[in-house]
């Protein structure tokens, strides 16, 4: 006779409740180091505004400080055009130093995962999925985060900003195809060193300055010294 499956019940790893509040019972956190230009914040205005709220922020009774979700309240405020009214919020109850490591981890991109782009691909194809307009990525996301694949950035036309970026990536791919030859044939490393940044925002924002996608792990000295050439030409 089969043995009936039982319901384990709730985990023991759900550590929050939900509950109604006021808008105004939320309070941003003055410490929190994310932030969002204004073409980002206008497209996750515009994804609100078709989906609605689809996930509760989080926040922490003990401080009433807003853990995670700064920018969806911020696009909901916009979007209300007030702030009084309520929401559904995720309730968690910790420390102080529980709560800023919890706000960082909430939005740690390298938590996060990466894309795979064939399932990706796979499903914008089969069901009509437009990059830009359903799933929110801009040219330049299509053109350098996702590696330069044609299968995106033929989904849009050609701008300055989407060559430039090709144009950097085949670049990026001719210097690690010589410098992966340059090793074979001298069998040594000593033509290159490793750059440690102050954190993963850090990083991503000296690899953006360079025109450099974020995932990529081998910068050329041409990149490089496109930080100078940016510093000198702005001064």
């Amino acid at each position: 006779m089969a043995k009936a499956k039982s319901s384990g019940g709730l985990s023991r790893f759900q550590k929050f409740e939900t509950e109604t509040i006021h808008r105004r019972e939320i309070h941003g956190a003055p410490y929190n180091p994310r932030f969002i230009d204004e073409n980002a914040k206008a497209r996750l205005v515009k994804g609100l505004k078709k989906h609605g709220l689809v996930e509760a922020l989080v926040w922490n009774r003990r401080s009433g400080v807003l853990v995670g979700g700064h920018q969806r309240l911020a696009a909901l405020d916009a979007l209300e055009g007030t702030d009084d009214y309520e929401l559904t919020v995720a309730v968690i109850d910790v420390d102080d130093r529980e709560e800023k490591a919890l706000n960082v981890q909430l939005n740690n991109p390298s938590m996060q995962g990466e894309w795979d782009l064939d399932r990706l691909a796979a499903m914008s194809t089969e069901f009509g999925l437009d990059m830009e307009q359903d799933l929110g990525f801009t040219e330049f996301d299509v053109a350098t985060l996702f590696g330069g694949d044609d299968r995106f950035t033929a989904l849009f036309d050609d701008t300055s900003d989407v060559t430039a970026a090709k144009d950097t990536l085949g670049e990026i791919k001719r210097d690690r195809a010589a410098m992966t030859e340059k090793m074979k044939e001298e069998q040594s490393a000593d033509f290159i060193f490793t750059v440690v940044c102050e954190s993963q925002e850090d990083k991503d924002a000296m690899l953006r300055k360079m025109g450099v996608p974020i995932t990529e792990v081998f910068v050329s000295s041409t990149a490089v010294r496109r930080l100078e050439k940016g510093k000198n030409s702005s001064v």
